[in-house]
């Protein structure tokens, strides 16, 4: 029994030294604040929006395989409203996630990524008080591709805050 344990320790331990990090910088479109926005900016009231966004800054820890990684994704967009008001809107996103690389070559993968958070909305306009709202958000990349060796380009096709095409840069370490 204690020769097992012993074997199972040493395992997880050389499993810790392996992990592999990855800190990416993205940008999308298509994203979920912009299709709200769009709508009910554009549609309901009429007023025009100029929107920009979302830049996401990601960090993912894999296990020893380099397979299946645990991290997290901040955003961050925005919209100006071409009214009277001159409003303006800022979202912060912020997103724990899980991402699987079911292809895992050493200048190519792809892989899947699931992300669910809060997006904290602030609103101001000339003349009126600074809203601040936080609501429920999501990404979930059903296929991301990334090339290169340390220093990775990437492209992901998916739904949700990130967007429904994201493109970037990735480094990993």
């Amino acid at each position: 029994m204690l020769a097992v344990a012993a074997l199972m320790a040493s395992t997880v331990v050389s499993a810790q030294d392996e992990l592999q990090n990855e800190v990416s910088v993205g940008y999308g479109g298509g994203s979920n604040t912009d299709i709200v926005s769009s709508i009910a900016g554009g549609f309901f009231t009429g007023k025009q929006i100029d929107y920009w966004g979302p830049v996401s800054v990601e960090y993912f820890r894999f296990n020893q395989e380099g397979r299946l990684g645990f991290g997290g994704i901040f955003a961050v967009a925005g919209c100006k409203w071409d009214d009277s008001s001159s409003a303006k809107s800022t979202y912060f996103t912020l997103m724990p996630s899980v991402k699987y690389k079911w292809l895992n070559k050493a200048h190519f993968a792809m892989y899947s990524k699931a992300a669910v958070g809060l997006t904290v909305k602030t609103q101001s306009a000339s003349g009126s008080d600074d809203k601040t709202k936080a609501v429920f958000n999501w990404q979930a990349s059903a296929v991301g591709m990334e090339f290169g060796g340390a220093f990775r380009g990437f492209l992901e096709l998916g739904m949700g805050e990130q967007g429904i095409v994201l493109v970037g840069l990735r480094y990993r370490f």
